[in-house]
C-alpha cells in the first residue's frame, strides 16, 4: 500500500513539474512579445527624423549577414539576444552603421535603457487609446 502511495505522489509531482514548465513557457512568450512590440513601436519612425545612416542597418538581432552579405537566419541568436535585452545584460555588442563608418559598442543594458526611454517618450506623445480595456505597458 505504501509503495502505491509513493507512486501516486511521484506521478503528482511529475504532473506539477509539467504544468510548471508549460506556465514558464507562456510567461516567457509574453515577455518576448512585450519586448518585440516595444521594438516595433520605437524602431525607425519616420515622423521623428530617423538617421538614414542607421536605418535598416545590419542590426544585431534580426538582420545578421555573413561576409558575403547573405542573410543569416538564426532563431537561437534572436531569442538569446532578446532574452539578454529583456534582462538588461551587461554583455557588450558592436553596432555599426550600414556604411560601416560609425560603430557603437554598447551593452544590452544600455540598449534596454534607451529602448525604455524611447518607448516612454513615444507613449507621452501618443493619442490616448479608446476605452477598449487594453492595458498600456
Amino acid at each position: 500500500m505504501a509503495m502505491r502511495a509513493f507512486e501516486e505522489l511521484d506521478e503528482a509531482h511529475a504532473c506539477i513539474d509539467n504544468m510548471d514548465g508549460s506556465l514558464m513557457g507562456i510567461y516567457e512568450s509574453g515577455r518576448a512579445l512585450r519586448l518585440l512590440l516595444k521594438l516595433a513601436f520605437v524602431n525607425e519612425r519616420p515622423e521623428f527624423g530617423i538617421d538614414k545612416n542607421w536605418s535598416e542597418s545590419g542590426d544585431y538581432v534580426f538582420h545578421q549577414a555573413d561576409g558575403s552579405g547573405f542573410p543569416i537566419i538564426d532563431l537561437g541568436h534572436v531569442v538569446s539576444s532578446l532574452n539578454k535585452l529583456d534582462a538588461a545584460d551587461e554583455e557588450k555588442i558592436v553596432l555599426a552603421s550600414r556604411d560601416g563608418k560609425n560603430i557603437l559598442v554598447l551593452s544590452f543594458a544600455d540598449i534596454a535603457w534607451c529602448l525604455e526611454k524611447a518607448y516612454q517618450e513615444l507613449l507621452e506623445q501618443a493619442v490616448p487609446p479608446l476605452s477598449d480595456g487594453m492595458e498600456r505597458y
